[in-house]
């Protein structure tokens, strides 16, 4: 129980919200619970609790706690009137006063537990309500009205609550009485007693009660001196009892009581007693303070009345040591309120001084000697002449400085004296650091007791040099650094004595103003704790601490100065940078007083810096990010950024990392900020000196920052004060070294306000906008323009400072500028610059070379205008100009030189006028030493001279060839000297005899030129080409090993697009590829020779085109391995070449490709092959390698399939008509492209294929040649089967019979083609009219020829005679047709499978005519026909299953003759008689045949044959043979058989034996079979016994 209740009571101490909760839930009964039985642990825990608990005057617990107060238990009542009292305490006053209220019952409980027979519940409970009414003191009155605590009155032991006895308290109210109201000397008498009286505490209440002050007060006012020591001895007795507060009241009275009791001094004996008590008293109401609604002091009167402070002065100088410490301490309790009162008073008694220096050097007590300091302090400082005068008098100066130093090491303070110390009058008018100032920081004149030692020292160091010497000798140094020390780290004791800290600080800055103390070993101590005390939160602190460190660092100790600096003090100096004077009135004036600086942290920081080592070290690294920080405005600290600005100047001057380490910190953006914000004047000419010197670290230009910068800069050129333009100009100037910054659009703004410098009266002003002018407008055309254009005509401005007696490097940079001004044309134009030709000229014959640089620049720069090259002609400058060319300034000359270019160009008589004044010499002077810009004038300076013929040719030209040759192997030689060099020796050495003349080796010429070769500059290229093929005009240059290595970059430039380029490289190559043609090719020759003769844009002339063609002709045909290796397109390029060997390599690299890779002929068709190749053929040129090649390309389905082979048709016709072609190959082939074109069945039908066919007509006409005529026919058949109007063309020219001719042509192969041209001209009734027997005939004859010569059938014929067949019967019934029968079935016969089928189809054929035609025809065709019997019937058993129709149906169709033979019968043996046998046979209706007839046997042979001869073959038709036995008796039948004859038509030939068929049945089954053996026979041959059926 006791834990939970100890662990309520931990829950109350936390927050409210767990206190309530722990109310909420029900906590409070139990607790009085336990209040109530448990033991003395838990009830001292619960009354703990509960009060934690109950935070307000709670009914409910009240009524719980009073049965435990007057109930048998607890045993003890302690702890239950503890919880009450606390409960009561808590309660409204209502509640307290309501006589019918739980909280009035409780606390009348608890008076009435004052009558407990316990002794400590009625202590307890006394106490208690000592402490409810001392708590609560508005129930004082209403409890007295209601007799509350009536009961309680007996107890004396209750302090402060009843009298202790009720007659004294009746004997005091008589004497109070009394005095109140009787007589003064009644009145008198009574105070006396009550004097005595009041001794007693009880009585002294009763007394206060009964308002005993009133008659106090009216007897120190109306008595006698007797009466009113008897009101002061009765005073005092109360203010034994009593505060002052509760006896008087008001300030009146506080006023009358002070001036009577001092008033009574006058009449005391300062040896008496009552001094001391009457100062006392004094004493008491000077410590006496008002409450909060009173503004007036208790002591005030002593100020408001300045004699009464007289008495106090003399108890001082002439009273006993108590009457003097305690006049001290009434005195120095008034100094705070009237410093300069006190000070008068105290130095009108010059003895004051010497008393108060004794009381602090003897005095035993603190309070005494810091209340004699104060006092000295105030005299001080309204009178520190006299007061140091006073002292010095003394004596006591020096014992006191040691009595002073003895306090400061004592180290202890008062808190119960506080004695203030405050500045000469108007400081505290000035002071801001009231309610509301901006800092929390006391007022810098008001000093605590405790520190008054230092601030009189700080007074007495002041006054003289030697006192400083005194207080380092009696330990003051000591004392003050142990002081700060303590301070700095934070070892405080239990008094914190703020104000001592910068007391001490102001101390140690007045001692350091002797050079004698800062050498002292202890001053190097001060350093940290200082450095330590500027980072205080404390504004004071900070300052005099920095006041402190300036007087240490302005005696220039480097020692002292680097330690400050190592110490970290540079952090907290910068806190104190920019507060305004009129924001610490006090601390400035303190300063001022004791002469100290009035800005201490600059100074210290200025000291500092002005160290290397701290201004570039580690110290500058901390410190730049800090004051970057303070460029940012402060309202606080107005002054931080100015301030920032010129201590960064001058950590940036001369230090490119802390240039760096600005930028890095934002001091740039800080910087534009700053200026944007439109500061002082002064101010943004320092900030933008500080840019410029920001800005000379190139590093710094990278920064995105800068142009804000720039930007402000610009603004403040515009708007600042005159000064401030200066330094913006000059920031700038550092600016504009950046291209990037030049180039941006704001620059531009600058023009303006710079060119209106130009006409300030100082030469600073113009020297600065003329720096930033020149670069502001370097390589910037623009920025010229505009500059020309602004107003007030700038270059009129410069032109006046040439012409003015201005120093010469001011007139040398207007020089600089007028030559930038120059470079734009409209300013050449001006007037104006007429005008500055004579300053100029001037300039340069002063005997200031940088002047004659400038004006030589310029002056070459206003020579780019004719004009003024024109001005200037009647003056003659050559001289003057041809004698600048020397010595060893390179600009000086580069520009001399460069005004004889301009002056010479396009003027020979100028040119020859330089030569004779010694130009050449002079260039060929300076030319071996001089830098490579120099040497590439002087090279455009010869270019320039050598373009004059009169000059090239003299023999001064020649003296500058070996010199430009060796100018040009000059490493890192620029391309314009390159290109004037190349130039000047390609005038020189174009001229045979300048050629002849050169003595350098081929090595020592051709190196460096390949070099240019290779050179990024085209111009160089070309030249440098241009050059070696002069070169190469000489046969040992060509044959030179050397030569080979120009050949690479010679072809690298001939494929460079560049036609003047191409032209000089390749007539180079032109000269040496004959000698070094594997050179070329391993070179990529090909390659880049080939895109010349492809190259399309540029176009190439002519004749470079047949150049780059020539020598890659060339190359191929030295090595045909490089056939494959040049580009289709390129070699059909070359096919359109004016020269025939360039075309023949050309067509036979093309015939290689194809033949290599079939794919490629497509692509030449592509590139235009086809068209090039026929007008070769129409030229005549290369015809039959023309020819191979596009018969090649037309053997291409693809290419076929191509535009350009439609149009190709017409021009080989016409090739083939064209009586001036007289190549047969050529023809052969253009014969073989038509052929392959007409495959194509588009181009076959297309309108040219009528030429085509003509032109194949007539070169059969005209050839006799088998292959030729071949080709001739197989075009002719594609163009025809495809095109009946192609058939028509071919049968108008004559082709029909130039064909039947052919047809019969020995060689079997024409004759076969031109059978199938016929079978296609005839394939339809197209040329119907042109049908004839001749046609039959020539087929036939043709057929017969070769079944004659090569016992073999033209299958094509026999195609060809089908087809004439199928499409014209007309021809069926012709004599022709029946002569050609035979040759069929010879064909039948012989020919191979296809001829068969053909044969067969024509017999079938005429087979179905047989029956339109005339008999006697029909018969004859069918009789020859019958001839192919024997064949069909072989083929009937051994052809392909397609014949069987067509052979059975000729079969059945063909007249021939069936014959029979019988052979042999058996088992002929009759039952009756013998067998004389014979054989009847019969076919259909015709008569009968018998063999003969064979006697007497059984098995007779006949081996007798008979036919039949057949028009149409008896199909269907049987056969019957009888056979018969012939007797005497007549004729016996042996039996029959029948055999079916249509097998025996399609096989030829049927045998067998046949079984004859009995009549009758008769006989004898058992006998053996008869039988008959015949042969029967289908053929076209007939015998003698034949019978026509």
């Amino acid at each position: 129980m006791e834990d939970a209740a100890h662990m309520l009571w931990n829950l109350g101490c936390h927050s409210e919200d767990i206190r309530a909760c722990v109310v909420s839930s029900g906590a409070i009964p139990a607790l009085v619970w336990l209040l109530n039985n448990g033991g003395p642990n838990g009830q001292e825990v619960s009354a703990k609790a509960l009060v934690n608990l109950l935070k307000t005057a709670d009914s409910t617990a009240v009524n719980q706690l009073l049965p435990l107060l007057f109930g048998e238990s607890p045993s003890s009542k302690t702890h239950v009137v503890k919880v009450l009292g606390h409960v009561l305490s808590t309660a409204s006053h209502n509640d307290l006063v309501r006589k019918d209220s739980v909280v009035n019952i409780g606390l009348r409980s608890l008076v009435e537990a004052l009558n407990s027979s316990n002794e400590k519940t009625r202590q307890y409970a006394a106490s208690v309500l000592v402490d409810v009414f001392t708590s609560r003191q508005d129930i004082y009155d209403s409890l007295a009205a209601n007799k509350v605590i009536d009961s309680s009155m007996k107890l004396s032991k209750i302090k402060g609550i009843v009298s202790n006895s009720a007659r004294a308290l009746g004997d005091v109210r008589s004497l109070i009485k009394l005095a109140k109201t009787s007589s003064i000397d009644s009145a008198e008498t009574a105070m006396a007693a009550l004097a005595n009286l009041l001794s007693d505490p009880q009585l002294a209440a009763e007394a206060l009660a009964e308002h005993v002050v009133s008659a106090i007060t009216r007897v120190m006012g109306e008595g006698s001196t007797e009466g009113k020591m008897s009101a002061f001895r009765a005073l005092y007795q109360l203010l034994k009892h009593f505060p002052l507060c509760d006896l008087l009241i008001g300030s009146s009275q506080y006023r009358f009581v002070v001036l009577a009791v001092v008033d009574l001094l006058n009449a005391m004996d300062m040896d008496n007693d009552d001094v001391v008590d009457a100062l006392e008293i004094v004493a008491l109401m000077s410590q006496a303070k008002q409450g909060n609604s009173s503004i007036y002091a208790p002591w005030a009167a002593l100020s408001d009345v300045p004699s009464s402070l007289d008495p106090l002065v003399r108890c001082l100088c002439e009273g006993p040591l108590p009457v003097k410490d305690k006049a001290i301490e009434i005195l120095s309790r008034l100094s705070g309120d009237q410093p300069v009162l006190l000070g008068d008073l105290l130095v009108s008694n010059t003895r004051s001084i010497g008393a108060l220096a004794s009381r602090i050097i003897k005095s035993n007590s603190l309070e005494v000697r810091v209340g004699a300091t104060s006092l000295l302090i105030c005299a001080s400082k309204e009178h520190k002449a006299r007061s140091m005068d006073a002292l010095e008098a003394s004596g006591y100066i020096e014992p006191l400085i040691y009595a002073l130093v003895d306090m400061i090491m004592q180290n202890s303070s008062t808190p119960s004296l506080e004695i203030e110390i405050r500045t000469p009058r108007g400081y505290r008018d000035r002071s801001v650091f009231r309610n509301g100032d901006d800092f929390d920081v006391p007022d810098p004149a008001t000093v605590l007791g405790a520190t008054v030692a230092l601030w009189l020292l700080s007074i007495v160091s002041f006054s003289h040099s030697k006192n400083k010497i005194t207080v380092m000798e009696a330990g003051g140094l000591e004392a003050l650094s142990d002081k700060i020390s303590r301070h700095a780290n934070n070892e405080h004791t239990d008094f914190k004595d703020t104000e001592g800290i910068w007391i001490s600080n102001v101390l140690a800055a007045v001692l350091f103003q002797d050079a004698n103390v800062v050498s002292s070993p202890m001053a190097m101590h001060f350093v940290d704790p200082l450095a330590v005390l500027l980072k205080s939160d404390e504004m004071i602190d900070r300052f005099f601490a920095a006041q402190a460190m300036a007087s240490l660092v302005c005696h220039g100790n480097g020692v002292i100065n680097l330690a400050i600096a190592n110490s970290g003090a540079i952090d907290g100096l910068l806190t104190l940078i920019g507060y305004l004077e009129s924001k610490m009135p006090n601390l400035i004036a303190l300063s001022e007083e004791f002469s100290l600086v009035g800005n201490p942290e600059q100074v210290v920081l200025d000291c500092l810096f002005q160290i290397d080592d701290v201004r570039v070290g580690s110290f500058a690294r901390k410190t730049i990010p800090l004051l970057v920080d303070l460029l940012k405005p402060i309202p606080d600290r107005p002054g931080a950024p100015p301030y920032a600005v010129r201590l960064l100047t001058q950590i940036a001057d001369g230090n490119n990392s802390n240039k760096l380490l600005m930028a890095e910190a934002g001091a740039l953006e800080a910087l534009s900020k700053y200026l944007s914000l439109s500061p002082q004047d002064l101010t943004e000419a320092t900030i933008s000196e500080l840019l410029r010197i920001l800005f000379t670290n190139p590093e710094l230009l990278r920064y995105k920052q800068v142009i804000n910068c720039m930007d402000q800069l610009v603004a403040v050129l515009h708007l600042g004060s005159r000064s401030a333009r200066l330094s913006a100009a000059r920031a700038l100037s550092q600016l504009f070294d950046a291209d990037n910054l030049r180039d941006l659009e704001s620059s531009t703004q600058a023009i303006q306000p710079l060119a209106d410098m130009l006409n300030a009266t100082l030469e600073c002003e113009q020297e600065a906008a003329l720096s930033a002018l020149l670069k502001l407008t370097l390589d910037s055309t623009l920025k010229v323009a505009m500059l020309a254009e602004v107003e007030g005509n700038p270059l009129h401005s410069l032109c006046k400072i040439l012409s003015s007696a201005a120093s010469w490097e001011l007139k040398s940079d207007a020089a600089e500028l007028c030559c930038v001004m120059f470079g734009n044309p409209r300013v050449r134009e001006m007037p104006t610059a007429s005008e500055c030709i004579e300053p100029l000229i001037l300039l340069m014959q002063s005997n200031q070379e940088t002047a004659v640089e400038s004006g030589i620049c310029a002056f070459e720069r206003l020579l780019d205008d004719d004009q003024q090259v024109e001005f200037t002609s009647d003056n003659d400058f050559v001289g003057m100009l041809v004698g600048l060319v020397s010595g060893s300034n390179y600009r000086l000359i580069e520009a001399s030189i460069s005004a004889l270019i301009k002056l010479g160009k396009d003027r020979t008589p100028r040119k020859l006028d330089m030569v004779n004044a010694g130009i050449i010499d002079n260039c060929l002077d300076i030319l071996p030493t001089a830098p490579n810009s120099l040497c590439s004038m002087i090279a455009e300076l010869f270019r320039v001279l050598t373009n004059s013929s009169a000059i090239s040719k003299s023999s001064a030209a020649t003296k500058i060839i070996e010199p430009l040759f060796m100018v040009l192997i000059k490493k890192d030689f620029g391309l314009l000297g390159q290109h004037s060099a190349l130039q000047a020796l390609v005038n020189i050495l174009e001229k045979p005899q300048s050629l002849s003349t050169l003595k350098l080796s081929p090595s020592q010429v051709i190196e460096p030129l390949i070099s240019f070769l290779e050179s990024p500059s085209q111009a160089i290229q070309q030249l440098g080409s241009e050059l070696l093929s002069h070169l190469l005009a000489q046969e040992h240059f060509k044959k030179d090993i050397t030569t080979k290595s120009a050949v690479t970059p010679l072809v690298q430039l001939a494929g460079i697009r560049i036609l003047s380029l191409q032209q000089t490289a390749i007539n180079a190559l032109e000269k040496i590829s004959l000698n070094w043609p594997k050179a070329v090719s391993d070179a990529g020759g090909i390659f880049e020779l080939s895109k010349v003769i492809i190259q399309d844009e540029p176009l190439p002339s002519e004749a470079l085109w047949e150049s780059a063609a020539s020598i890659l002709s060339t190359l191929l045909q030295l090595n045909t391995e490089y056939y494959l290796d040049v580009p289709v397109v390129a070699l059909v390029r070359m096919l359109r070449s004016s020269l025939d060997n360039t075309i023949k390599v050309a067509l036979n690299a093309l015939i290689v490709q194809e033949k290599a890779d079939g794919s490629t002929a497509e692509l030449m068709a592509e590139v235009g092959a086809i068209d090039a190749l026929l007008d070769l053929l129409r030229s005549h040129r290369c015809e039959e390698a023309s020819g191979r090649l596009l018969e090649a390309l037309f053997n291409n389905s693809r290419v076929r399939e191509m535009k350009a082979s439609k149009y190709a048709i017409a021009p080989l016709a016409h090739y083939l008509l064209d009586p001036q072609t007289r190549s047969q190959s050529g023809r052969l082939l253009a014969a073989l492209a038509l052929g392959d074109l007409s495959q194509h069945e588009g181009l076959a039908r297309a309108t040219d294929s009528v030429y085509a066919c003509q032109a194949l007509v007539g070169l059969l006409v005209d050839q006799t040649k088998d292959e030729m005529q071949t080709v001739a026919i197989c075009a002719l058949q594609n163009f025809v089967v495809r095109s009946r109007t192609n058939r028509r063309a071919v049968a108008e020219a004559g082709g029909v019979s130039v064909i039947q001719e052919l047809v019969q042509s020995p060689n079997a192969e024409v004759a076969a083609h031109a059978s199938m041209l016929i079978k296609f001209l005839f394939s339809n009734h197209t040329l119907q009219e042109y049908v004839s027997n001749e046609l039959i005939k020539s087929l036939t004859a043709a057929l017969e020829s070769e079944l004659r010569s090569t016992s073999t059938v033209n299958e094509e014929v026999l195609r060809t005679i089908h087809v004439i067949f199928a499409n014209f019967q007309k021809l069926h019934i012709s004599e022709a047709t029946t002569l050609c029968i035979p040759h069929l079935v010879t064909s039948l016969k012989l020919g191979t499978e296809a001829a068969q089928d053909s044969v067969l189809t024509i017999l079938c054929l005429l087979r179905r005519s047989w029956s339109s035609m005339p008999l006697d025809v029909s018969k004859s065709q069918a009789t020859i026909a019958a001839d192919a019997i024997p064949t069909l019937q072989m083929l009937m058993k051994t052809c392909p299953p397609s014949f069987h129709e067509r052979v059975e149906t000729l079969l059945n169709s063909l007249p021939g003759c069936l014959t029979v033979i019988v052979n042999r019968a058996s088992n002929l043996k009759q039952a009756m008689g013998g067998t004389n046998a014979y054989c009847r046979l019969v076919i259909g209706n015709g008569p009968a045949r018998h063999t003969e007839v064979v006697s007497h046997n059984t098995s007779p042979e006949w081996k007798q044959g008979f036919t039949w001869a057949f028009d149409v073959p008896p199909k269907g038709q049987k056969l019957h043979i009888h056979c018969r036995s012939k007797s005497t008796f007549g004729k016996t039948s042996l039996g029959r058989v029948t055999i079916q004859i249509d097998k025996v038509m399609s096989e030829g030939v049927y045998s067998g034996v046949f079984s004859l068929c009995r009549e009758t049945n008769k006989e004898n089954k058992d006998a053996p079979s008869r039988t008959l053996e015949v042969e029967i026979t289908w053929s076209n041959r007939t015998t003698s016994n034949e019978q026509h059926v």
